[in-house]
């Protein structure tokens, strides 16, 4: 049986690779989709079975599109979301200069917006004067480089772009942080298909999203304790505009274990809005391959 995959295309992504790490290339059929946007209706509407979204950069930090989707899905009841985060994927993130010219012809790069952050070590040692210019994905910015007749523009992509559009490597791996990783969301209805491995590393994650029906000195405080007093590891949090008034965040928070019923009941107590995302296995030894 096939298994449909969404993921923030076109080929050749980043996400793409997330998508070929967690579910390999036999009896899948995959769905590059456009945006991030998309790729939420593409499971939504059950046109896929999973879908695979950026989540946050190891150097960059959030993929706020994705943070602020989870908001307007999970807390908009008309939207009637029951698909949940079924699993994650870290990919080591590799830049590569591509392109069919030579360095020193070179007159504009393409590459994703958040790249040039990760590569500006390499950037200041190039000439002065090459103009860089935005796309909506580094595997986008190789194939608009592989159709320049002049040979005069680049691309920072990945390995894998550089074999699908026949794209020499300048200059590999100039990100300036080697261990620039970037993790991935996978969301669906169903459990993940098991991989045989027997690491017994495997932690449940549970994935949580509230809001504060008030902004009283400690109310987020109030919240936070329920979590400690009750020996739950809370691993991160984070913040964004909730979109219900003026300065009201919604706080997303990750815990190590499932999380109780009893405890779910004293965290809504104290909150205005509260969703499960999801409860997945996290594999270091799977994911970090």
């Amino acid at each position: 049986m096939t298994i449909r995959v969404a993921f923030l295309g076109p080929e050749g992504t980043y996400t793409h690779q997330a998508v070929l790490q967690q579910f390999g290339i036999n009896d899948v059929g995959i769905s590059p989709q456009q945006s991030i946007g998309d790729c939420f209706q593409a499971i939504n509407t059950h046109i896929v079975d999973f879908a695979v979204v950026p989540f946050e950069n190891s150097t960059n930090g959030q993929v706020v599109f994705t943070y602020d989707l989870l908001r307007d899905w999970f807390l908009n009841e008309e939207k009637q979301c029951h698909f949940k985060i079924v699993g994650e994927q870290f990919v080591s993130i590799h830049h590569n200069l591509l392109s069919n010219g030579s360095l020193e012809d070179i007159e504009t790069i393409y590459s994703h917006p958040q790249v040039w952050t990760q590569v500006g070590g390499y950037l200041s040692t190039l000439r002065k004067g090459i103009t860089k210019i935005d796309v909506g994905s580094t595997s986008k910015a190789a194939e608009l480089v592989s159709h320049d007749k002049t040979n005069k523009s680049a691309a920072i992509s990945s390995l894998m772009s550089s074999k699908l559009y026949n794209l020499p490597i300048l200059k590999a791996n100039i990100e300036d942080n080697v261990s620039n990783t970037t993790r991935f969301l996978i969301l669906g209805y169903n459990d993940l298909p098991v991989h045989d491995n027997n690491n017994k590393e495997v932690q449940i994650v549970t994935s949580i999203m509230f809001t504060l029906p008030h902004d009283d000195p400690g109310a987020l405080c109030d919240v936070l304790v329920k979590f400690k007093e009750n020996g739950i590891n809370l691993t991160s949090i984070s913040s964004r505009p909730a979109n219900l008034q003026p300065w009201q965040y919604v706080f997303f928070v990750e815990t190590i274990g499932k999380i109780s019923t009893d405890v779910l009941k004293s965290i809504q107590k104290l909150c205005r809005d509260v969703a499960i995302l999801g409860e997945f296995d996290r594999n270091w030894r799977f994911n970090q391959t």
